[in-house]
């Protein structure tokens, strides 16, 4: 597994991008996850006929593909060959918060080349934190040292962690369009449906008091990228009720991430079951 991962850094940027557009295809042709996507396209899309479906889930495999291969090159990248790819005019709204060691928070999602962002933000000296699943098996390990040769640390639970790291100046991203279940989410709309999502943007915000920002990397052609930012936001307290304000707040970060998935729907992570838990237990499954 380590020669195969050494493989895909040392090849030249074109042949690895083809290869894994290739192996995209061939994981769609044989049915990866592609009925999942599929559904998952559905959901989001109801009134877009199977042809425009299949198309856009096709789309998205080879998507994935490409982004897969500059993250899998970056390691034998020159800083300035990676900062090259990425037109980050938007730091600009953050550097100098992070320059003064002040801790905030980023909202992301597996949207664009979300694997690419945590590198290029820990080339570029941002001490950034994400909260994580812990991946096992020998493949997802060499995944990760990818992540930890740029410098991007990883915690895989615990309140107090997340806390931690915003008080010490840390950038903290978190991935919030992954299915949650019941009992850690709240639900709110993403494409007009009732989705279990992780508050945990707005209760670390309340907690540190720490500015939310919402960060993607969208892929603007190949080899690509642009860094979008959005921000920064306060969770606003106006109910009674602090659950609602964080309900509101999560809300509207759903809504702002649903805009750019719908400008770029191929670069969202279709294959993920992201419509999975119900609000009440007795509720149909979409899946």
């Amino acid at each position: 597994m380590n020669l195969l991962f050494w493989l895909f850094h040392a090849l030249p940027a074109d042949v690895l991008r083809c290869l894994l557009r290739m192996l995209a295809r061939l994981a769609h042709a044989f049915g990866i996850r592609r009925q999942v996507a599929r559904r998952s396209v559905a959901i989001a899309f109801p009134k877009i006929s199977d042809k425009e479906r299949d198309a856009l889930v096709l789309a998205n495999y080879l998507h994935l593909g490409e982004c897969a291969a500059d993250f899998l090159r970056s390691p034998k990248m020159s800083d300035e060959e990676l900062f090259s790819m990425v037109d980050d005019a938007d730091y600009e709204k953050v550097r100098p918060l992070i320059e003064a060691g002040q801790g905030l928070v980023i909202a992301t999602a597996h949207f664009g080349n979300f694997e690419l962002f945590g590198v290029w933000a820990g080339r570029r000296g941002v001490p950034i934190t994400i909260l994580t699943k812990a991946l096992k098996g020998r493949a997802n390990a060499a995944w990760v040292k990818t992540r930890e040769l740029a410098g991007v640390r990883e915690i895989h639970k615990g309140w107090q962690n997340l806390f931690d790291a915003v008080r010490r100046g840390d950038v903290l991203a978190l991935l919030i369009d992954q299915n949650m279940i019941r009992r850690r989410a709240i639900f709110v709309p993403f494409f007009g449906v009732e989705s279990s999502t992780t508050p945990a943007p707005a209760k670390v915000a309340l907690t540190t008091e720490a500015p939310v920002y919402l960060a993607l990397l969208e892929r603007t052609a190949r080899g690509r990228y642009r860094l979008n930012i959005e921000g920064p936001f306060t969770v606003a307290r106006e109910h009674e009720d602090v659950q609602e304000d964080i309900r509101d707040f999560t809300a509207m970060l759903n809504e702002r991430l649903e805009r750019h998935v719908r400008r770029h729907p191929e670069q969202w992570f279709w294959v993920h079951r992201r419509f999975k838990t119900r609000p009440d237990e007795g509720d149909p499954g979409l899946y």
